[in-house]
């Protein structure tokens, strides 16, 4: 860290000092070409070096003080820089003589030495002053820049975090229950009920089926197949209907070819099993209506129903509707949507996913 800064430290006084060096010479080129009369070196040192005071006085002390202040400060401090520039040109004019020091300068204050010594004052005025808003240009845009980083980082951040809460969610819901012991004890269920009870044995397999996919290891891309999803949601209706006598009202038809798509687990049949707690199921005039719509890699799940108001909600074992949508905006950001319309009498769920 220290070796970079000095390194940057380096650059940049070494460019500095080549500016200078190519100022200086272009000048005394030109006075060489011009046929100017030429000064002697101690006044040729002490005015260069008095030129370079004053650019740097005026970028990195006046400008900072004057910037965005009331106009009479910067005028004010500009004067003050004005008159000092001036006693000291003039202090070296007196010194010169004073000492026999050859010099062009005339020892008499006139409008002609005044109107020289501001014009070389405003001339190098105006390069430092360029130069400051140059170099707070840049500052500035630097100072956005690292701040978009900093912010793009802090949403990278705040996205992996989202995204860890949710993976730990799904699974301390998976670890509440031992799927070996779950899977044995309907293996049990479904070996007794051969006997005893023939018609328990399909609704057995289809929640070990169902229970199988909630709790499989998912894969190390976070996805399953489409078909797999859209099967256990046919599985969770069958489930159901079982459980209703098969009076339950409700329809699920599937458009398109889900080819090799794969899917977020769980997140079609999330909203699927909230019909089964909030949706008139036994409605004859409106069915609950269920369809997915696949076009290419473009899906549109839709469900309507129309709700119920008397019977005690079902208590929820889902990640719900919330994390849902958190799952949604982490793995698929800007390429999915969700639209909920809601009635005193209906419910409207549509969901769409670029896969």
């Amino acid at each position: 860290m220290i070796n970079a800064l000095n390194s940057k430290k380096f650059k940049f006084y070494r460019a500095h000092v080549f500016v200078w060096t190519l100022f200086i010479a272009y000048e005394l080129l030109l006075i060489f070409l011009l046929h100017l009369h030429s000064s002697s070196i101690i006044e040729y040192i002490y005015y260069y070096a008095l030129y370079i005071i004053l650019f740097y006085t005026n970028s990195y002390v006046v400008w900072p003080q004057i910037y965005k202040k009331p106009i009479y400060i910067g005028a004010i401090l500009i004067l003050l820089e004005l008159i000092g520039y001036m006693l000291l040109r003039y202090f070296f004019t007196g010194f010169s003589l004073a000492f026999n020091v050859p010099t062009l300068l005339s020892s008499t204050i006139n409008l002609d030495s005044i109107a020289r010594t501001v014009y070389r004052f405003l001339y190098l005025f105006g390069l430092s002053s360029a130069y400051w808003f140059a170099l707070n240009i840049i500052t500035q845009r630097k100072e956005i820049t690292d701040l978009e980083k900093s912010k793009l980082l802090s949403q990278l951040h705040h996205q992996q975090l989202e995204k860890q809460l949710i993976d730990s969610e799904v699974a301390y819901l998976k670890s509440q229950i031992n799927p070996h012991f779950l899977f044995n004890t309907l293996n049990f269920l479904h070996n007794t009920a051969i006997t005893t009870a023939p018609q328990l044995t399909r609704p057995i397999l289809l929640l070990s089926d169902i229970m199988r996919y909630a709790l499989t290891e998912i894969p190390q891309n976070g996805k399953v197949e489409l078909s797999d999803e859209i099967e256990q949601i046919a599985s969770f209706i069958d489930l159901n209907q079982f459980r209703f006598d098969h009076n339950l009202q409700l329809s699920f038809t599937i458009t398109g070819n889900t080819g090799n798509l794969r899917i977020l687990p769980l997140i079609l049949l999330t909203p699927v099993e909230n019909i089964f707690k909030y949706a008139d199921l036994k409605n004859v005039e409106h069915p609950v209506k269920i369809n997915l719509d696949i076009n290419e890699n473009k899906l549109q799940f839709t469900i309507y129903n129309r709700k119920i108001r008397t019977r005690k909600p079902i208590p929820s074992h889902g990640i719900g509707l919330k994390n849902l949508k958190l799952r949604l905006d982490s793995y698929y950001s800007d390429a999915h949507e969700i639209q909920i319309i809601e009635t005193a009498d209906d419910y409207t769920f549509k969901l769409h996913i670029t896969l």
